[in-house]
């Protein structure tokens, strides 16, 4: 027995070509949480024998005053950087936020072709701008909203932040739940927009279609059948 395996390439839809998940989780994004998250492990290596002077007993129960005052010791490290850390942060927020945007009309710019190519349609260009910035209040409120929950994160150097980090940081993912719905939502009639004809800018005065029709001399259609797995039997 052979099995003959055809592989097809579908060439996929412009609403397929988006997904929230490599939205949200960009290149910059991923380099703005793991850079972060070795600035903390910074700390905790350079201050490693402050903290290794704590009295630990044997059990499981830690000591809650020597854990306190751990994280004391790292939050007055990173409140010192708060005024390098908040430019560090409003830059990596403008350049994933302006990565999304290229990105998105990298993937989409035959779309924005034909919205600028149409006459007087003027509706779809400024949808697709619409989507396009949504993109990007999504990627830039994924980066704002785990920068919140990182541990030792500088945003609790701020004293309203610091008091309703958890209020902030669960609003934060729950506007961002419905933001990402909003944009699968109208996303599939925004990238799959079909321009009546009588607006194509191309179309001039004298347009001739040509139909091509084959003939059969049995008048029958020749047709062919084509599976993924396709399995013959030999002899």
């Amino acid at each position: 027995m052979s099995e003959n395996n055809i592989n097809l390439r579908v060439p996929k839809s412009p609403d397929e070509k988006e997904s929230a998940y490599n939205n949200s989780f960009n290149i910059v994004n991923i380099l703005c949480i793991v850079g972060y998250l070795g600035y903390n492990f910074s700390i905790e290596w350079q201050n490693w024998e402050k903290l290794s002077k704590r009295s630990y007993n044997n059990s499981w129960k830690v000591s809650v005053s020597d854990e306190i005052e751990s994280q004391v010791l790292r939050l007055e490290e990173v409140c010192k950087q708060i005024d390098n850390l908040l430019h560090i942060f409003v830059i990596c927020l403008v350049g994933t936020m302006m990565w999304s945007l290229v990105r998105f009309v990298c993937r989409q710019w035959l779309i924005f072709e034909q919205s600028m190519n149409s006459n007087g349609n003027c509706q779809w260009f400024l949808s697709l701008i619409l989507l396009a910035v949504l993109n990007q209040l999504q990627t830039g409120l994924t980066l704002f909203g785990i920068l919140l929950i990182l541990p030792t994160s500088f945003f609790t150097c701020y004293t309203v932040l610091s008091r309703y980090l958890c209020t902030i940081a669960i609003s934060c993912f729950v506007a961002w739940f419905i933001l990402s719905l909003i944009i699968s939502i109208i996303s599939k009639p925004i990238l799959n927009y079909r321009i009546p004809y009588q607006e194509l800018g191309s179309v001039g005065k004298n347009v001739e279609i040509d139909v091509k029709r084959k003939s059969y001399k049995d008048n029958k259609y020749d047709e062919q059948e084509v599976s993924l797995n396709d399995q013959h039997d030999t002899v």
